[in-house]
């Protein structure tokens, strides 16, 4: 499967942990969510990657969400 697009990215506190949801389309055109908690890491002595949050939306409640993703993370998270 190959991601055609990026449409929305949104930075959801869940417990301690922050998830950074990306609502993407595939190459037919269907709407996915992917689900990524790593916004960082080592990658040798020196070199450290870092997730671009620049054009991410923090969201502070759930509620907040679309609801077709609501439905989505509540299943997830289960």
């Amino acid at each position: 499967m190959k991601i055609s697009s990026i449409e929305a990215k949104y930075l959801v506190k869940i417990g301690g942990n922050e998830l950074i949801i990306h609502q993407a389309r595939n190459e037919r055109g269907e709407k996915i969510y992917i689900f990524q908690t790593l916004k960082n890491i080592k990658l040798g002595e020196s070199e450290e990657w870092n997730e671009d949050l620049n054009n991410v939306q923090t969201i502070d409640s759930r509620d907040k969400l679309p609801d077709d993703l609501k439905k989505i993370l509540r299943n997830v998270l289960k």
